[in-house]
């Protein structure tokens, strides 16, 4: 059994405090992940000696569009992101990935902030926010700091959150015209399912050609990572020299080079390359549509 106080914020302030005054703090919210490796005593869950309660703190429960970016509270849900019409208006490719997160129990009380900071290499609002170049902001009782996400990923199931810092909220810069993105996915089953593999690709296209090219792949590598060979590949070229199986193939190559062969390799090499396909092929057609 894991034996630890329980602790539970009114305000931001007092959260912050208890974070900066007490070692061994461990922060809740939604929950769905963190008590599930309490219950199982998950080597991750060990080692705390406090259990802070965050869930109550309204202020952190938001999605405001800024005159560059969209700010997402860390306790906005996983619903709010599907039914935000900002998200919706600027990423749809968020709210498909937040559709595929659980069942809807899971996605009404998991946060944006769990699933960041649980740094799951199967995290399914990673690879978009990602590739979508967003950033966190961390906060103490001293001060705030605010860091991209790909390095404030620092392994799987690891952060490079320091002592006594929260993150409060997850900023993501609005994209500009003849931006196109997309979002797959695969799990082991329809309902409440863990990605098996998952994508997201960000592409610009204008007079045919692509530029800013972002190929991020989720459970592919140890955590989430731009595929900079593979996004090499395409950028500046026009959509028809691009053959979307070939791309599909020098991704699963790069996933290959980056984690070795294992014991899923032969699975995932398919399905990656699979997936890539699907995604490019999905945003060329609207593209063409868009013209």
């Amino acid at each position: 059994m894991i034996d630890y106080e329980f602790l539970k914020a009114h305000s931001l302030n007092e959260a912050l405090d208890y974070l900066g005054s007490r070692e061994g703090v461990k922060v809740i919210a939604g929950g769905t992940d963190l008590l599930v490796d309490i219950r199982k005593e998950n080597a991750r869950a060990k080692g705390f000696k406090y259990l802070l309660d965050i869930s109550g703190l309204k202020e952190l429960k938001f999605i405001e569009e800024r005159k560059d970016c969209v700010a997402i509270g860390a306790l906005s849900t996983h619903t709010m992101l599907v039914e935000s019409p900002v998200i919706n208006k600027h990423f749809p490719l968020l709210a498909s990935a937040a559709k595929t997160i659980g069942s809807t129990q899971i996605r009404n009380r998991g946060t944006v902030g769990g699933n960041i900071n649980n740094a799951s290499p199967a995290a399914d609002l990673l690879p978009p926010l990602i590739a979508l170049k967003a950033h966190v902001k961390l906060r103490t009782l001293n001060g705030e700091r605010k860091l991209p996400l790909d390095e404030f990923l620092a392994g799987p199931y690891r952060t490079n959150r320091q002592s006594g810092e929260m993150m409060t909220e997850v900023c993501v810069p609005l994209l500009g015209e003849g931006y196109f993105t997309n979002f797959q996915k695969i799990g082991r089953r329809k309902a409440m399912n863990i990605a098996r593999l998952n994508l997201a690709v960000v592409l610009g296209i204008k007079d045919d050609t692509i530029f800013d090219p972002r190929i991020v792949p989720g459970a592919a590598t140890a955590y989430p990572i731009h595929f900079g060979k593979t996004e090499e590949a395409i950028a500046g070229k026009r959509i028809d020299e691009i053959d979307p199986a070939k791309i599909g193939e020098m991704a699963s190559e790069e996933m290959i080079s980056a984690t070795g062969v294992r014991w899923s390799t032969p699975y995932k090499r398919i399905a990656l390359a699979s997936l890539v396909k699907r995604a490019l092929e999905t945003i060329f057609t609207e593209a063409n549509a868009d013209e």
